[in-house]
């Protein structure tokens, strides 16, 4: 029982290194191919001066937070939003939404035995 178990780890352990990237050759997961050539696998080709420049354009232009995340670098940056109204004008419109308390689906409470009622219908 021990030596079958052996046999199955060494077994395991030598069909998980061939398929690490170390070579440009791997074996074809259905056996049928045999090795499989990946070029993308042969070697480092980029300096580290470029590899140093594309991270200081991608600090700069703000890129570089979504490509640390995970994100790939063609992610679609959004803009902020512009600002049209001024503080003030938000506290206005803040003050105004509690004194008259209107739902998402458009109903106010009129409190007492009116309750809710549509916004809409309101004089």
């Amino acid at each position: 029982m021990k030596v079958r178990n052996a046999l199955i780890i060494v077994g395991l352990a030598t069909v998980a290194t061939t398929s690490f990237a170390a070579s440009a050759y791997h074996a074809s997961p259905v056996q049928e191919q045999g090795a499989v050539f990946t070029p993308d696998h042969l070697g480092n080709t980029v300096s580290r001066d470029s590899v140093r420049n594309t991270v200081l354009v991608a600090q700069q232009d703000g890129s570089l937070q979504w490509i640390s995340r995970g994100y790939p670098a063609t992610y679609p940056l959004v803009k902020a939003p512009t600002l049209t109204k001024s503080r003030d004008q938000v506290l206005q419109e803040l003050e105004y939404a509690k004194r008259n308390p209107i739902t998402a689906d458009g109903m106010r409470d009129m409190g007492g035995e009116a309750g809710w009622v549509n916004a809409q219908q309101l004089p």
